[in-house]
């Protein structure tokens, strides 16, 4: 028996858009063995200290561009508690540094920056973790206590500052999750209802229908079968393991909820399992070539791919060659297809696709706006299978290194398959 859940408008449109970048500019890379998680944190690192000479979220959103990105996610607080906007509740946040004399928003600027170049741009906001308040969510938590409902109307109140202050965000992230406010959490559900009711959000609460998940890994890892749809609780984590089963998904689950495969630009070496920076670390940057092959592994295997931006201590990006040159290759690879057919007709679950002179992948979608229908595919040449799957999604990118043309067939689905495209590039 089938279930096959079915994407709201705004997930469809989360979709399409492929590729994000994640920026981390992190006030730890200034001390890089303080105690992030704890409240001696305001004296290891006082705002007074950072005092960047290049800090510009515009050129961080240019780079996100050059690499194809279309929307950016900033960490506006991480687990520090340290605020990249001029928060009203405390000392600990961008007001404070000499930049700008006090009067800098990074927030602000990079929701510009978006806006100006065409990005559709997200916040990312820690819940379970402050280190200003003494908030570690490593340590077993009392979310009852007296403390920790004082740390959550913080937590309502700079969240209000983020989504009442900036206009319309297209997605928010939470990592490692919520806590439901039957437990103890703040109250995500009814403010994102009133301040961002179209935001898709990765890991939100559970009632929000316009939720992603986590992939399972932090390495562009993704599943050879990763379906959008999964089960209760499917879209949260620990944030300490890798999860296998997150990242498949579950083609009866009752929710839809896509996949969002993020990694750092830096390997795992890096500071901060390279989502930090520091420097002497520029040569454990991804080569361009290896993030082209993260991008087919991930948006070619019915995800997004959302790319870790690490920020230098002088407020730049310093590896945006790195950007560049993936863009260069991602357009070069995937810009203009030798062959497109559009809404394809099926034949008894069956379609010929001829053989296309030069051709290395073939791009199958799947139109997905009634959930995933088709559960099993293969292609043959002859009487050989060449390659066979069961998830196909609103994206397969499968590399081709051989002659002829071929038939794909539709082997099992939910109802009668549909195709949005196939394409050979």
């Amino acid at each position: 028996m089938y279930h096959t859940a079915k994407p709201t408008e705004k997930l469809l449109e989360w979709q399409d858009m492929e590729l994000g970048v994640l920026i981390h500019y992190l006030i730890d890379i200034y001390k890089p063995d303080c105690h992030p998680k704890h409240s001696v944190i305001a004296e290891e690192i006082p705002p007074s200290s950072i005092n960047p000479s290049r800090l510009d979220p515009e050129q961080w959103v240019v780079c996100a561009k050059e690499a194809g990105a279309k929307y950016a996610i900033l960490v506006a607080k991480h687990c520090t508690g340290f605020a990249l906007w001029p928060t009203a509740e405390n000392e600990f946040s961008c007001k404070y540094m000499p930049w700008k004399d006090g009067k800098g928003d990074v927030v602000g600027e990079f929701i510009a920056a978006c806006k100006k170049h065409g990005l559709a741009p997200g916040l990312y906001y820690s819940t379970g973790c402050n280190g200003f308040y003494g908030i570690n969510d490593g340590e077993r938590q009392d979310y009852k206590s007296e403390k920790y409902q004082a740390y959550v109307g913080v937590v309502e109140r700079q969240l209000t500052e983020l989504w009442s202050n900036y206009g319309e965000l297209f997605e928010i992230w939470f990592d490692g999750g919520t806590i439901p406010e039957e437990l103890g959490g703040p109250a995500i559900p009814a403010l994102l209802k009133k301040y961002q009711p179209q935001a898709v959000c990765f890991q939100g609460p559970e009632e929000w229908e316009n939720n992603t998940r986590w992939v399972g890994n932090e390495d562009g890892d993704v599943p050879f079968d990763c379906w959008a749809a999964t089960g209760p609780g499917g879209n949260s984590f620990d944030g300490t393991e890798k999860n296998e089963k997150t990242g498949v998904g579950n083609p009866n689950g009752i929710f839809y909820r896509p996949a969002e495969t993020d990694m750092p630009n830096r390997k795992n070496s890096a500071f901060g399992g390279g989502w930090g920076w520091q420097p002497g670390e520029a040569h454990l940057a991804f080569t361009p070539e290896y993030l082209l092959d993260r991008y087919i592994k991930s948006v070619g295997r019915n995800t997004n791919l959302l790319l870790g931006m690490a920020i230098s201590k002088e407020g730049d990006f310093e590896d945006e060659e790195q950007f560049r040159e993936f863009g260069r290759l991602l357009k070069q690879t995937f810009g203009k297809p030798l062959y497109l057919c559009e809404n394809p007709e099926l034949r008894d679950g069956k379609i010929y696709i001829p053989a296309v002179a030069g051709g290395k992948y073939l791009v199958l979608r799947e139109d997905i706006r009634e959930g995933q229908r088709i559960r099993g595919y293969s292609l043959t040449q002859g009487d050989k299978t060449v390659f066979s799957a069961k998830s196909l999604g609103n994206k397969r990118i499968i590399p081709i290194d051989r002659e002829g043309g071929a038939t794909l067939a539709i082997t099992e689905s939910d109802g009668r398959p549909a195709l949005r495209e196939i394409a050979v590039y």
